[in-house]
This record gives C-alpha cells, structure tokens and sequence, in this order.
C-alpha cells in the first residue's frame, strides 16, 4: 500500500514554470485531459457538503478513454491511503459506488501536464472553472517518510515558483465552495 504525499499551489503563469521545469531538467511525461466524476458517502460529509478530514471520496478518473475507481483518505495537510483500480466502465464504477452508498457530487475535467524530476511527479493543471494549479507529489511506503517527503515537495515548489502559496484544499474542496457560493 502506497501513501500519496502531495502539495498544490494555485499559479498564474504556467508558462513560466515550465521554463523553470526545463531549467532544473524536469522530463515532461505526457500530456492529458482527465474526467473526474467526484462521489461522496454522507458519512463522511460535514454540513457543507465537503468530504471530513479523515473520511474517504471516492472517484472515477477517465483518460484516453480508460477508467479507473478511485478511493482518496482525505487528509489534507498529510498523505493518505490512495487505492485504484482498473474498472471496464464508467457505468460499472457508478454502479458498485450506488452500493456502497456513496452519491455523486460534481465532475472535475481538466487538463494535465505530468513532468518527472528526481523521484517527484509535478502536475501542471488547468482545471475547469478553478484556474491553473501545480501539484507536486510523491508517493512513500511508510507514515515515517511523510513529513520528510512533504518537505521535500515544499522546497521544489520554491525552486520552480517562488513565492506560490500553498493550497491545503483538494480540487473537491474548491468545486463545492464554488456550487455552494452560486446557489
């Protein structure tokens, strides 16, 4: 079982980052637009709709025509349990969530720019009605590597864009403040 260590900063200037990216020897992986139909459990939903520290979203990510089911561990400042696999549809994944009684909340679409530097994987996103992010991410295999990995994260964020600031909140977060500020 891997342990997802990730940090996100909202950013204006993608082009200059990927400047910075060429600059440190980052390799671009590939490119690619994402689907994310997000679900959630009303167990694991405090009153504004958005999934509790602690609790479990569930998701179904369709890229190039592939799904795949995912479960998240929200901790939003640590790394959590991230589980996925392979499913043959959308509809498949739609129907095991109904069972185990999650409901779906939104769909994220966005487009990605994967590179890869050392052993981080750093995401250049440009999210439908969000805006621009980067995330930088590394997965470890143990609860001791976490803050040592996270640190590691936080430093080359200040290496490819100086002075961006953190965004503790997923992308999940930020769509429901936005469905909940239009209603």
């Amino acid at each position: 079982m891997s342990i997802e260590v990730e940090i996100r900063a909202k950013v204006t200037d993608s082009d200059q980052i990927e400047k910075s990216l060429e600059k440190i020897g980052a390799e671009l992986v590939k490119s690619e637009l994402q689907t994310d139909k997000v679900f959630g459990a009303s167990k694991f939903l405090d009153s504004d709709h958005k999934i509790i520290e602690g609790g479990i979203s569930a998701r179904i990510r369709e890229v190039n025509g592939k799904s795949r089911l995912e479960f998240k561990e929200i901790l939003r400042k640590k790394g959590g349990i991230e589980l996925s696999c392979s499913i043959p549809s959308i509809e498949v994944g739609e129907k095991m969530l109904k069972k185990l009684d999650f409901e779906e909340a939104f769909t994220i679409k966005k487009g990605r720019r994967i590179y890869s530097y050392n052993s981080f994987t750093i995401c250049l996103d440009e999210v439908e009605k969000l805006g621009n992010f980067i995330e930088i991410e590394k997965e470890v295999t143990t609860e001791n590597e976490i803050e040592k990995t996270r640190s590691g994260c936080i430093g080359l964020l200040e290496k490819i864009a100086a002075g961006a600031k953190i965004e503790n909140r997923k992308y999940g977060d930020l769509m429901q403040e936005l469905i909940d500020q239009q209603k």
